[in-house]
């Protein structure tokens, strides 16, 4: 969906029409989230993404024609009776939504989206100088646009911090000029699965339950394919223990930094692995980016057991997470989003 909503936004706006971003920044009371990170909504009624179905778009869809370019706005909604079931949720609450002229943001936002690269915001949210303006962040710390007041460099890295997290993030940062709220989102991750076998098979099925893709092969050529194709949201998962295989792989996964790298074995399958990619060149920190074995440990022995326990170290691993059961956790059963006050 991300990419689908750069390229668009950049069509509405080279044709002039009026563009507004939404994005939720706030949720309070709800134990699951059915919704895309980012939604466009367009002067004529045309929209990319959703949340909250028909709801979502009644409550944003105004907002297009009253946004002033030099301005944002708060969008409140209270999500109670009939809107909850459609809009595929468990329970209600209130979500906050921050809406954006699209053309006070720099355009490299859209080249970012459309080409499934990692990206954050950074907008003034409070303070005398809060306003739509905002600066783009890339994942190598590279940015276009400024923010009124702030110290650019200082925010891009904390954005590309944010970024490293992975998936969809948001953080406040209180300063002397007011509070600036950087958002990052990462696209899906793509999966390259290294093997064959009914194991293969559950993990694409696992991951396709969350929206992700996935390839899969048992050869050289086929990993090579696949990690040109996952691009940098990739995720490899070798399930090979053929030394010609599984030592070129990894190698390519480790070089190219790839985000999530897993392999499977006995423990003197791994010791092996690792002394055959030692002796190619590399380190300890760079064999110690290899979850191994793979998996969250869960308990289960069938493909699909297995696979949801590949899958779910994978999402926490995305996440920031290590997989204990929540209730572990100290504070809040889920990260809060960040909210937006005195827009």
């Amino acid at each position: 969906m991300l990419e689908e909503l750069g390229a668009q936004v950049q069509d509405w706006l080279d044709g002039g029409r009026p563009v507004a971003l939404a994005r939720v920044v706030e949720l309070r009371g709800f134990s699951a989230w059915a919704g895309d990170p980012l939604v466009a909504v367009e002067g004529a009624g045309g929209q990319v993404g959703d949340i909250l179905g028909r709801f979502g778009t009644a409550a944003l869809a105004p907002t297009v024609e009253r946004l002033a370019p030099e301005r944002f706005e708060v969008v409140e909604v209270d999500v109670q009776g009939e809107m909850i079931r459609e809009a595929g949720l468990v329970c209600g609450g209130q979500v906050s939504f921050l809406v954006q002229p699209a053309a006070e943001i720099p355009p490299t936002l859209w080249t970012a989206l459309a080409e499934r690269s990692p990206v954050a915001l950074v907008t003034r949210v409070e303070g005398p100088t809060a306003g739509p303006a905002s600066m783009v962040v890339l994942a190598d710390g590279t940015w276009s646009g400024a923010l009124a007041v702030g110290e650019p460099d200082h925010l891009a890295g904390k954005a590309v911090e944010l970024i490293a997290e992975g998936g969809h993030g948001t953080r406040r940062i209180e300063d002397g000029a007011g509070v600036v709220l950087i958002e990052s989102w990462v696209p899906e991750p793509r999966l390259v699965v290294v093997g064959d076998g009914d194991l293969v098979d559950a993990i694409k099925a696992q991951a396709g339950l969350l929206g992700w893709e996935a390839r899969s092969g048992p050869s050289v050529a086929d990993a090579e394919a696949a990690l040109a194709w996952a691009a940098d949201s990739a995720a490899v998962v070798m399930l090979s223990h053929d030394p010609d295989v599984d030592t070129p792989v990894l190698s390519r996964a480790l070089e190219r930094r790839v985000a999530y790298v897993g392999a499977m074995g006995s423990r003197r399958t791994q010791t092996a692995r690792l002394e055959r990619l030692r002796a190619v060149g590399f380190g300890d920190a760079d064999l110690e980016r290899i979850h191994r074995p793979i998996g969250l440990d869960l308990g289960g022995r069938r493909p699909a057991e297995v696979a949801m326990a590949i899958v779910a170290e994978i999402l926490a691993v995305r996440s920031g997470r290590d997989g204990r059961p929540l209730g572990q956790r100290q504070g809040p059963i889920h990260a809060p989003l960040s909210a937006v006050a005195g827009a």
